[in-house]
């Protein structure tokens, strides 16, 4: 029976005794169907994973991080925009009052 830990949304397993890899008593850790780490403590193969995955989801974060952002800075100046309008409007029309 083989061990098999992955996370295959960012391309990553940890395995051993698996049709994958050879049957050596080794954890092998593969990176996108590549062998990157062979190692008998499981430990050290699990750590190389998490490691690799944290920055893998990093990338997708920042992201995420600079389209809330512009997404903010738009709802701003809308806010700001429909502000302008209804004052305007208010006291009459475009320029009468403003300073």
């Amino acid at each position: 029976m083989g061990y098999l830990r992955a996370a295959l949304k960012y391309g990553l397993s940890v395995e051993k005794g698996t049709d994958r890899v050879p049957d050596d008593g080794q954890y092998h850790f593969f990176v996108d169907g590549e062998i990157v780490l062979s190692t008998t403590v499981e430990a050290l193969a699990l750590a190389e994973m998490e490691e690799a995955k944290a920055e893998r989801q990093a990338h997708g974060r920042e992201m995420l991080q600079r389209e809330r952002a512009a997404l903010d800075a738009r709802a701003f100046q809308a806010a700001s925009y429909a502000e302008k309008q209804g004052r305007d409007q208010r006291k009459g029309g475009r320029g009468i009052g403003r300073r």
